[in-house]
């Protein structure tokens, strides 16, 4: 077993479990569906493996592997990745856009609200382009791709989809431009008018990330354009925001999910305006994003549980990894308190919802009530070999707050894999900048080398490797630290969350500081549909929950831990976020 919190033996593992679930008859075509439920687990090939799969583990894999130890054997791309990358590239057709491989699988989902007229109500030969999640799982990979590797395949290709998408879209002079479906067809939109369903301008803005991402990646200036118009329109006609600019909160409890009911549509949807606030310097846009993340803090906890709906039980991974890197970004360039925020997403559940141990899982499967259905389509698009062993090193899906399986949404779904791997970057990626030390992880950079000793006790050893003053952010509500360097100790106090200590090239530091205990009770979901346990806390780490999950239980975490000792990546830092 690893280390809870070496956060390059996740990247590890994240990695091979990016590439393992893959279908050999199908040239590697991923599996982004699995039935923890069916004996024994089965994965299933779902319209989500084209695009909005194949781009997202693409971009992860490209992150991951740029903080992995020099010797670990997943710093090289394996057969499964040039798999993977192949299919992003092949399923780019007529606009530049993802295209919907024409198989029984890739039936549209949720038609009733996405499409003018049922799929079924259309000619077989129609084949469909998913017009917000696809999109942007293609464009983050094509990005990411082209900062790691500068391959113009990969530039022209997202050229060609911002193009197609600025040239696809309605456009609303003053305004700005809409999607009017969630799917466009060979046909084309057989629906041009706004509000085919409540809140579809901003689940179909969903593209708004990547493409301010590619823009800032490449100076494609139409990626901007998209990314503004798209958020303009939905910002003035979304209906997902009572008057005092909290979240609507859905259709309600056992109604189904809309596009409104969606977290990460929300998440996503206020990182994307918070990303092109920053990058254009529209100080409204940041605002706007700001409060519009307070409120959807409010929906889940502290130590980063987010539903997967408005009202629900049970969480999903992808809604965490928004709220981490809106946090980040909004302490990099608003606020340095919102770094706690990321730090407590990032060291509570995003990371303990990693699956770490094969026999606690199969033991947790085992437990769940048996579907006996039969595989969707006679199995053909199914694989039950080995899929729980595939998973070691990715992510619970729809955790709940003590347990990483809910009966009420068991199913496990790879978009969470890519984005709990991406998270994982994130958290080593930005802990640091430069000299300033923002979230207590063990981490190795050029500037210096960070070891951490929580949650056992308050302390980071620190290795500097340039000239200037360190500092350090203490846990939330600490304000006093001893630093010991240079046969010396002296006491520090901070300054609105950091301390500050000159140092040169070649110190050796220690920063001793106490890490608060407390305890707090949680309770999320809605009247008849609720979760709740109690917390308890050291410093900004969840060690325990009451009561204890009954089936892959969460937070029993030893304070009986040495310090990670982290390690240079061979791979220069990638400049993700801005």
């Amino acid at each position: 077993m690893i280390h809870p919190f070496d956060l390059q033996a996740r990247a590890e593992l994240a990695a091979h479990a990016l590439t393992a679930l893959l279908d050999p008859e199908r040239d590697g075509l991923m599996y982004f569906l699995a039935n923890w439920r069916a004996r024994p687990p089965r994965a299933e090939h779902c319209l989500w493996d084209c695009g909005d799969g194949s781009g997202r583990h693409i971009d992860a894999l490209t992150l991951v592997r740029s903080v992995l130890r020099p010797d670990s054997p997943e710093a090289v791309p394996d057969a499964g990745e040039k798999q993977l990358e192949a299919w992003m590239m092949r399923f780019l057709g007529d606009h530049g856009l993802t295209w919907l491989l024409n198989e029984p699988f890739t039936q549209p989902w949720g038609t009733d609200m996405l499409l003018k007229e049922a799929a079924g109500q259309t000619s077989a030969a129609e084949t469909y382009a998913e017009i917000s999640w696809a999109q942007r799982g293609t464009l983050l990979g094509l990005t990411s791709r082209y900062l790691a590797t500068g391959d113009e395949r990969f530039k022209a290709a997202g050229e060609h989809m911002v193009n197609g998408l600025l040239s696809l879209a309605q456009k609303v002079a003053g305004v700005g431009l809409y999607f009017p479906e969630g799917y466009y067809r060979t046909s084309g939109w057989h629906f041009h008018q706004p509000g085919l369903y409540p809140g579809i301008e901003e689940y179909n803005a969903a593209v708004i990330v990547p493409a301010i991402r590619f823009y800032r990646a490449t100076g494609f200036t139409p990626a901007l354009d998209l990314a503004d118009g798209l958020l303009t329109y939905a910002l003035k006609h979304t209906q997902g925001y009572l008057p005092d600019g909290s979240l609507f909160p859905g259709e309600g409890p056992n109604k189904g999910q809309g596009t409104l009911d969606h977290f990460h549509t929300r998440s996503n949807f206020l990182l994307g305006v918070l990303e092109v606030g920053i990058v254009t310097g529209r100080r409204e846009l940041v605002s706007w994003a700001r409060q519009s993340y307070e409120h959807a803090k409010a929906w889940g906890t502290d130590f980063g549980w987010f539903p997967e709906g408005m009202g629900h039980r049970h969480g999903e991974t992808c809604c965490i990894t928004d709220m981490i890197e809106a946090a980040i970004l909004l302490g990099r360039h608003v606020s340095r308190s919102y770094y706690a925020d990321a730090e407590r997403f990032g060291r509570n559940h995003l990371i303990e919802t990693q699956w770490l141990s094969l026999d606690q899982l199969n033991r947790a499967t085992a437990q769940l009530p048996e579907d006996t259905g039969a595989a969707p389509f006679g199995g053909i698009y199914s694989r039950t070999d080995r899929v729980a062993a595939s998973q070691i090193g990715a992510f619970a899906s729809r955790a709940t707050l003590n347990d990483a399986f809910h009966l009420d949404a068991p199913a496990m779904m790879q978009c969470c894999n890519a984005a709990g791997a991406r998270a994982i970057h994130d958290l080593w990626r930005y802990a640091t900048d430069g000299l300033a030390i923002h979230l207590r992880f063990s981490v190795e950079t050029p500037a210096l080398r960070v070891v951490s000793h929580e949650p056992a006790r308050g302390q980071l050893d620190i290795t500097v490797r340039q000239d200037g003053p360190v500092t350090v952010r203490l846990p939330s509500g600490v304000n006093d630290a001893l630093v010991a360097g240079n046969g010396n100790v002296q006491p520090v106090t901070a300054r609105k969350g950091y301390i500050e200590i000159a140092a040169s090239a070649g110190a050796l530091l220690s920063v001793y500081y106490a890490l608060p205990e407390r305890t707090q009770y949680y309770e999320v979901g809605a009247p008849g549909k609720a979760a709740s346990c109690t917390g308890h806390w050291r410093g900004e780490t969840l060690i325990s929950v009451d009561p204890v999950g009954e089936l892959y239980p969460l937070y029993q975490r030893s304070l009986d831990l040495p310090p990670v000792v982290p390690a240079l990546p061979s791979v220069p830092a990638l400049p993700t976020l801005p």
